[in-house]
């Protein structure tokens, strides 16, 4: 497995990690369902999620997480890259998750 994909690997697990903690942890879910846009907050955490990402790729723990990213001017896109995978994990892991609604 390449870096490249390790690290695609490991934002992904993240999304889905993150949208299960919103849907089934009992304080983080009810704080979650009680709010009237959850999209926009959804996204608020996968942002951060991804530029947590990023700035760790600056740091040097980044070569022994096996972090793929230089930290140089295409970090903008490396950050929209790992905000798509964390989001695109996250809303499988919604679909995986959510109930089906009975009529």
């Amino acid at each position: 497995m390449t870096p490249t994909e390790l690290s695609a690997l490991i934002l992904a697990i993240v999304g889905a990690v993150l949208q299960i903690v919103f849907r089934y942890a009992p304080r983080v879910s009810q704080w979650y369902q009680a709010h009237e846009n959850k999209g926009l907050l959804m996204l608020v955490f996968v942002t951060v999620t991804g530029a947590a990402y990023v700035g760790l790729s600056c740091t040097p723990f980044a070569a022994e997480l096996g972090i793929a990213v230089t930290c140089d001017k295409t970090t903008v896109f490396t950050l929209l890259r790992a905000i798509f995978i964390v989001a695109s994990s996250q809303q499988l892991a919604y679909l995986f998750t959510r109930k089906s609604a009975k009529g």
